[in-house]
């Protein structure tokens, strides 16, 4: 599945833009994209956003471009699930905006993962969430679901 946002940026001369930042399926690139035209292809190369082809691209547009799929992308629910349990988990799908469906492999026992993820899943997150989990068997024969509600940490101060 093709992951694709949205991104607006800014110009030099204050006009907003629309741009595609697209990921095909199993690639490591990220493409940017002008309307129809392909523009670019962007990686995070040792920590830093670099452009690898294309039209020649601001560094602060590819940086920007860079922070926002960090931001969309990488420190999404789904991402942080998968990349906890490798192992475990086959697929991590967005369904909406409150729902996510978790494939585990096939060796899994879900029983036994069901235990591990309820208890450990809300340590991935700091930020407030308030989402369904639906996890399933490679084959979809078994599945429990999950509701992660997770509250940020308010700093206490004393006046």
């Amino acid at each position: 599945m093709m992951i694709a946002l949205d991104y607006h940026f800014k110009d030099i001369y204050g006009n907003f833009r629309h741009f595609i930042l697209f990921q095909n399926p199993g690639d490591d690139l990220w493409c940017v994209r002008d309307e129809n035209v392909l523009l670019a292809r962007l990686s995070r190369l040792n920590g830093v956003w670099r452009q690898l082809s294309g039209e020649v691209l601001p560094n602060g547009f590819i940086q920007a471009a860079g922070t926002f799929i960090q931001q969309y992308y990488y420190d999404s629910v789904p991402l942080r699930i998968k990349e906890r349990w490798p192992g475990i988990i086959s697929t991590v799908e967005k369904k909406s905006d409150n729902e996510i469906s978790v494939v585990c492999k096939p060796q899994v026992n879900l029983r036994t993962f069901q235990s591990i993820f309820c208890k450990h899943v809300k340590r991935i997150f700091q930020q407030d969430i308030a989402m369904n989990l639906t996890v399933y068997s490679y084959n979809f024969a078994e599945d429990f679901t999950y509701k992660l509600e997770v509250k940020a940490k308010k700093e206490l101060r004393s006046v």
